[in-house]
């Protein structure tokens, strides 16, 4: 079933992810050159891809009804609007402070250390701020 994507994310290790209208969400890595998908891998590539359809093998595999009742009970578009919001903040500080740190020469684990730890500190209330009315 065709889904629209509504957003991406990136996974445990750092693949994209493509999140889609009904809730479910897809891989769409860069991976030449069995897949090229150079567009993923910077923000103007994946903000050109929003609405983009994609064929949801998770819809696909759920009975109709199930579908039907997924659609029909939408998340309120304040609440979307809001958790859209925190989720990209907090990955915008997550990879700024992963980068940062193994710039710096931390390992790994130490970087990623960082990255959980600015999650953390992160304001939510000036991420609430930025948003538009």
């Amino acid at each position: 079933m065709k889904q629209k994507i509504s957003g991406f994310h990136q996974d445990a290790v750092g693949d994209w992810v493509a999140d889609l209208a009904c809730g479910h969400t897809q891989h769409v890595r860069h991976n030449p050159p069995l897949v090229n998908r150079a567009w993923v891998i910077t923000p103007k590539g994946r903000d050109e891809h929003i609405g983009m359809e994609l064929d949801c093998k998770k819809c696909d595999a759920t009975p109709s009804s199930e579908v039907g009742e997924m659609i029909d009970d939408p998340i309120p578009e304040e609440k979307r609007r809001v958790a859209e919001a925190i989720k990209g903040a907090c990955l915008k500080t997550a990879l700024e402070a992963y980068q940062h740190a193994k710039m710096s020469g931390l390992c790994q684990e130490g970087a990623w250390e960082l990255a959980m730890d600015a999650i953390r500190s992160l304001d939510v209330e000036a991420v609430l701020g930025q948003l538009p009315g």
